[in-house]
């Protein structure tokens, strides 16, 4: 049914997610260094982050448009005092994540 809303029986297809080595790295890095010091924290963040991945399988809009970067965007996610930020990128059937840092980062 087309109306104003436009066609509402049109099905979102799922978008494959794609890790670059950079981002897998990041999630190993925030994972272990959180784990010396609250191993039930890091399984949180894990999952905290793995969940926001894949709300852009669905909805790769979501995210911020990264200035500097043209078809870049960040996906923030809070998590404790801060947050863990997923940049990334969507291509025409799939959606690349780039990197992933937290907010509190030095170099961030």
């Amino acid at each position: 049914m087309v109306g104003i809303l436009g066609n509402r029986d049109r099905e979102v297809v799922p978008r494959e997610i794609a890790w670059l080595p950079d981002a897998s790295k990041d999630v190993a890095r925030l994972r272990n260094f959180l784990k010396s010091k609250n191993p039930l924290a890091a399984q949180r963040a894990a999952k905290r982050i793995l969940e926001g991945v894949l709300m852009l399988q669905n909805n790769p809009g979501v995210g911020m448009p990264v200035e500097a970067l043209i078809d870049y965007r960040d996906l923030r996610l809070n998590f404790g005092s801060g947050e863990y930020i997923i940049r990334y990128r969507e291509e025409i059937n799939r959606i690349v994540i780039v990197r992933v840092r937290h907010s509190k980062e030095e170099d961030f």
